[in-house]
């Protein structure tokens, strides 16, 4: 049977947190796919010279944003993993670690919600203007 510690508060803390942040990047991820279908369909639309260079900066910036997702998923994960292990006594509690990745996963989430809005304000419109240009050429 195990058995359980009782972790500090301040670890307890970092797990809650680190449980929401999943949450978000799972949404972030999710998103992602979905900007990169919506360049996918429009395609074609896009890559006349109209839209040609702001595609270009939409697709590197959504690389970005998908590399950043896949470290701080890694890195959640592994923060997850040793909060579980010292909560079940496996590991002894070392809060300077704990609180090292803390302060990098707070980074990472941060910019990565400031990349996600920024890709966000810059697609929608882009695929806003390509969709009415469509459908006023095939009226």
């Amino acid at each position: 049977m195990e058995t359980i510690n009782a972790m500090s508060s301040r670890s307890l803390q970092y797990y809650v947190i680190a449980r929401r942040w999943t949450s978000d990047l799972e949404f972030f991820k999710i998103e992602t796919h979905f900007f990169e279908c919506l360049l996918d369909d429009h395609f074609s639309q896009l890559c006349n010279d109209d839209h040609i260079d702001k595609l270009r900066a939409v697709s590197k910036k959504l690389a970005v944003l998908t590399h950043d997702e896949q470290q701080a998923g890694e890195l959640l994960s592994n923060q997850l993993k040793q909060l579980e292990l010292m909560a079940e006594d496996v590991l002894p509690e070392d809060s300077d670690s704990l609180a090292s990745t803390q302060v990098q996963l707070e980074y990472l989430m941060t910019n990565l919600t400031r990349e996600y809005r920024e890709i966000k304000k810059e697609l929608f419109p882009l695929i806003t203007s390509v969709i009415r240009k469509h459908r006023i050429f095939n009226q």
